[in-house]
């Protein structure tokens, strides 16, 4: 079963966050807490989005996305998938073409466009699952595009000379 996380859900959630940046060597990375989630989630206005897989049998949450709404000039309003994440010993399962599943439907109901996501080239598993989906990696005339970011110093020099 795949359900929205709700506000009593939010320790679990973060919980799993932490799992899943554990599972990719990249806890260092995490700098979001759960005042910050709950924010961005159940605040005034919300920015992200989140839904648990939930094994029929036991009960138990075996896995989450969170994700939020992006705009393309090209392609109008996405779902981007930040998260992703069943926890590895429930892999397998269809758990994970589950929420993907519910996330098309959202998409498919609400007339976005299209969803998007990133992965880490070194994920193989995770690789072949998104082509089994049929996902494409998007390019403009023929050239891959390339995720870019600016954070820490660079992004707060930048701010400044504005």
């Amino acid at each position: 079963m795949i359900r929205p996380v709700i506000a009593e859900d939010l320790a679990l959630l973060h919980t799993l966050m932490l799992g899943m940046a554990e599972y990719e060597k990249a806890t260092e990375q995490v700098c979001t807490d759960k005042e910050e989630l709950r924010d961005a989630l159940f605040g005034p206005a919300p920015v992200a989005f989140a839904h648990f897989a939930v094994d029929d049998e036991t009960g138990q949450v075996i896995g989450y996305t969170l994700w939020s709404l992006v705009y393309s000039s090209w392609r109008g309003t996405a779902i981007h998938i930040d998260d992703i994440h069943v926890k590895p010993e429930w892999a397998g399962r269809g758990y994970d073409t589950a929420l993907m599943s519910e996330l098309a439907g959202l998409a498919v109901e609400r007339g976005y466009r299209h969803m998007q996501w990133w992965a880490t080239d070194g994920n193989k598993p995770a690789i072949e699952f998104y082509d089994s989906l049929g996902a494409e990696r998007p390019s403009v005339r023929g050239h891959d595009l390339i995720i870019l970011r600016l954070t820490g110093k660079p992004l707060t020099d930048l701010g400044s000379k504005g």
